[in-house]
């Protein structure tokens, strides 16, 4: 059913300037297909990564008039103006990339706002580049050396072609591990970069795919309507952008399409059935209908399932979560921490602790609330940077290192609060877990190369596997945020293991879980152990910590008060006095 309805649209496409006569229609439908590029473009940003750009009527604007400039001022034919129109725009947003997005939020949209008021201004105060504001007249139609494009319905074509091509390279995009990083940050920045997600690469590489989208329609633009002006810069155009990309279904690949056709014909619509005065009102009429009835656009409204992968099979991935490892424990430290001292304002959450970890052994880091447990873990995976100390990988320095750089040296945490990604599936927020056992690149993604399909494919199994390995295959396609409490702690565990580590670092597992959930947890951990992996623990359930804990240190009031066996620990009077109580003495 779905083939025969692209099969309907795809013809539809193909033969609609045959069935509109009137030149007008037909440059409205021209204006839709360059408006859903930049509908497409501008949502791999705010749909995918979350971060709202204001300013892409600038890199529109860098296109048209690069297209316009090298047509005009140089004399380059068509075939060559439009690749280097989408290649400045994306060199500008390479540029505003780095920059803006050391920034998130509010922030961001300031910088990008900012970045088209400079741009707007530059094309109109530089007289001998851009002609001010009378603007470049004259641009040469486009023509290829096998073809003319001079008539609308030829020019149709074209741009249908590069819609067609921005929505493949789109597709291509989101379906890979770049458009699951993409998702991660959007969802959850702090647990992406746990499991190696680089936030500044990934959300720059966004940046200039967007970039360059939107420059791909400014050249288009330019030759399509033969004259570029400042006004091409106007906040407007970004608005409009914003207003297609919300209304059709942030975040979805159709949603920008269908507020693109709808927002760009509605107008004209309007203006055909009722005076101009009554125009905007029954624009804003509907656009406050469509945000009251359908706050997530109207595509995702329209979904009523979802194509699900199929289940693939599941074999055990515990025997492979630590290649090469020994699964006796060492006496040789894999993690030291020296003299780790952190302070939140006068206050000493950290005061000269020193401790390490042997590969092969779980290791519980025990004491009251406030001990200052979790704020170990912060400094230890790049979350906090301490006021003094060393933390060692090793022979290698990892005190100051990014989260991201922490997790690729193979250390990864879980969260005291429960961290998953939110609005993606169970087998998604695996499948991001998995981001370090992908290679691809953007080029071999945008080129679907085989090396790519064969890597999304074991990555899938890999997925399939972790989640039967913790219990939750049947949960594979329900949303993460639906789970029980329980179960979400459990996508977290799996999102950390796909991430294969050597050192894992769970912060409170077992807290909310039910009496069952905690034994299969207890279990999980032990053969995590005994496959080879190293543990550091955080747990306030003691029958939990003593029942598995090789070494189990003492935390109170920032510092190391006892270090040794379970039974030693239990027995320890400072340990007993400041933790443990009189239930030590049962």
């Amino acid at each position: 059913m779905r083939a025969l309805a692209a099969s309907l649209g795809a013809l539809a496409l193909l033969t609609l300037p045959f069935w509109l006569a009137n030149p007008y229609h037909q440059h409205v439908v021209i204006m839709a297909g360059i408006f859903t590029i930049l509908a497409l473009s501008l949502n791999l940003l705010l749909g995918y990564t979350g971060q709202l750009s204001l300013g892409h009527a600038g890199f529109f604007g860098i296109g048209a008039y690069t297209a316009a400039l090298l047509a005009l001022s140089w004399e380059w034919p068509f075939w060559l103006t439009l690749p280097s129109a989408a290649l400045t725009a994306g060199l500008a947003g390479l540029g505003i990339g780095r920059l803006a997005l050391k920034v998130r939020g509010a922030y961001f949209v300031l910088v990008t706002i900012s970045f088209a008021g400079v741009i707007s201004l530059v094309s109109i105060n530089w007289m001998e580049l851009t002609n001010g504001p009378l603007g470049l007249p004259g641009v040469p139609p486009a023509e290829l050396p096998w073809l003319s494009l001079r008539t609308k319905r030829a020019y149709y074509y074209l741009v249908l072609l590069g819609a067609a091509l921005t929505y493949l390279v789109c597709q291509r995009v989101v379906r890979s591990r770049l458009g699951r990083a993409f998702l991660a940050l959007r969802e959850n920045e702090a647990l992406a970069e746990s499991v190696g997600v680089d936030p500044t690469r990934t959300l720059v590489a966004a940046a200039v795919l967007s970039a360059a989208m939107a420059g791909l329609a400014g050249g288009l633009y330019a030759h399509y309507t033969r004259f570029v002006s400042p006004e091409v810069f106007l906040f407007s155009y970004t608005v409009t952008m914003v207003i297609m990309v919300v209304a059709g279904g942030k975040g979805t690949l159709a949603g920008p399409v269908v507020g693109a056709v709808l927002f760009t014909a509605l107008p004209e619509a309007l203006r055909e059935a009722m005076a101009w005065q009554w125009q905007m009102l029954a624009y804003g009429v509907l656009l406050v209908l469509l945000v009251f009835f359908l706050p997530r656009g109207i595509v995702p409204a329209l979904r009523i399932h979802r194509v699900r992968a199929p289940a693939l099979p599941a074999p055990s991935f515990l025997g492979e979560v630590s290649e090469g490892a020994s699964t006796a424990p060492s006496e040789r430290k894999m993690l030291t921490i020296t003299d780790l001292s952190v302070a939140f304002g006068g206050v000493a959450a950290l005061a000269g602790v020193s401790f390490a970890v042997r590969p092969g052994t779980i290791t519980s880091l025990i004491g009251p609330n406030g001990a200052g447990k979790t704020t170990a873990f912060n400094a230890i995976t790049g979350y906090l940077r301490p006021r003094r100390g060393r933390v060692s990988w090793g022979d290698v320095a990892l005190t100051g290192r990014r989260p991201c750089e922490v997790a690729r040296r193979g250390i990864v945490r879980t969260f005291q609060k429960t961290s998953v990604f939110p609005a993606l599936t169970v087998r998604d927020n695996v499948l991001v877990g998995l981001h370090l056992r992908g290679r691809a690149g953007v080029l071999p993604i945008l080129l679907a190369r085989r090396a790519v399909r064969e890597e999304e494919a074991r990555l899938a199994a890999e997925a399939e596997s972790i989640m039967a390995g913790v219990g939750l295959g049947h949960r594979r396609h329900e949303t993460a945020s639906a789970l029980p409490y329980g179960e979400q702690r459990l996508v977290e565990l799996a999102v950390a293991l796909a991430a294969q580590p050597r050192l894992l670092l769970l912060d409170e597992p077992g807290a909310g879980m039910t009496g069952g959930e905690k034994e299969r947890l207890i279990e999980l951990i032990r053969r995590l152990r005994d496959g080879g992996m190293t543990v550091l623990l955080v747990e306030h359930d003691m029958r939990l910590v003593m029942g598995i804990s090789d070494t189990v240190i003492v935390l109170n009031h920032g510092r190391v008060i006892a270090e040794g066996p379970p039974a030693a620990i239990q027995a320890h009077p400072d340990v007993i006095r400041a933790y443990l109580g009189a239930a030590a003495r049962a």
